[in-house]
């Protein structure tokens, strides 16, 4: 028969880690309730004088929005000035395999 006091230690191993695993899982609770794992980050691009981490929800949301339409009306006016370059490509170049009227007009 083992000696009584050694009886205790793995009852000690076992409390330890579920404390250290409650512990953990208040951590992770905790950090999801606090936005620490926001994955709009990885959307912004920073300026020297950008401070949208001092604002509060509603003034980063306000800020994000307006960062996300000044991106599509860019991207935007940069697709239409492709297509009107394309455009501009094909009068002047003419289309591949396309009739070609002579001299004569037949």
């Amino acid at each position: 028969m083992p000696d009584l006091p050694t009886l205790w230690v793995p009852y000690v191993w076992v409390i330890s880690a579920v404390i250290l695993l409650a512990g953990v899982v208040i951590a992770v609770l905790w950090g999801f309730r606090h936005g620490q794992f926001d994955e709009k980050i990885k959307y912004q691009m920073f300026d020297e004088l950008d401070d949208d981490m001092y604002l509060d929800q509603s003034e980063q949301e306000l800020a994000m929005r307006q960062k996300r339409m000044a991106r599509e009306a860019r991207q935007r006016k940069e697709a239409d000035e492709e297509a009107a370059a394309g455009k501009a490509s094909e009068v002047t170049a003419g289309k591949p395999g396309g009739k070609s009227e002579g001299p004569g007009g037949t």
